[in-house]
């Protein structure tokens, strides 16, 4: 059964750079895979659960991306203003949804989907690390 949350909602500014674009000055796509890195972390930083302190905190490897997904609607062009709008649609057990718009004005341009997981060192696997439950705190803070 899938555990669907109250969606709380964060959004962040950003002006595209130069840096950000192709030759023809749009958006270069592996850029909004980026931004949407960067917009998970900002989201837990935002409620106070900044990585550097919560990894060793919670004793957790990570929130390792298990699989990232873009719909591309329209292009974003150099020195265009837009918002990131972050949140945590679902989180099952080990494995959570985070959802990304992209909008420019009223314009959604993109929309993208990370699956994450709550991930605990394991040294005695073969990998290092395993997926847990996500504890009930931190979901709570993400999502309330």
């Amino acid at each position: 059964m899938k555990n669907y949350l109250k969606m709380k909602t964060f959004f962040q500014d950003r002006t595209i750079m130069f840096s950000d674009c192709d030759n023809a000055q749009i958006v270069f796509y592996p850029n909004y895979f980026q931004w949407f890195d960067i917009a998970t972390q900002n989201m837990f930083n935002e409620v106070g659960l900044f990585w550097g302190k919560m990894w060793p905190q919670y004793d957790i490897a990570g929130i390792p991306l298990v699989d990232a997904q873009a719909s591309f609607l329209s292009p974003l062009r150099m020195d265009d203003q837009i918002i990131i709008e972050t949140w945590v649609e679902n989180w099952e057990g080990k494995v959570g949804t985070i959802r990304h718009k992209i909008s420019k004005g009223k314009e959604i341009h993109v929309e993208g989907i990370e699956k994450r997981v709550w991930a605990v060192k394991a040294p005695q696997s073969e990998k290092g690390i395993k997926a847990t439950n996500i504890p009930s705190d931190v979901l709570t803070l993400l999502t309330s």
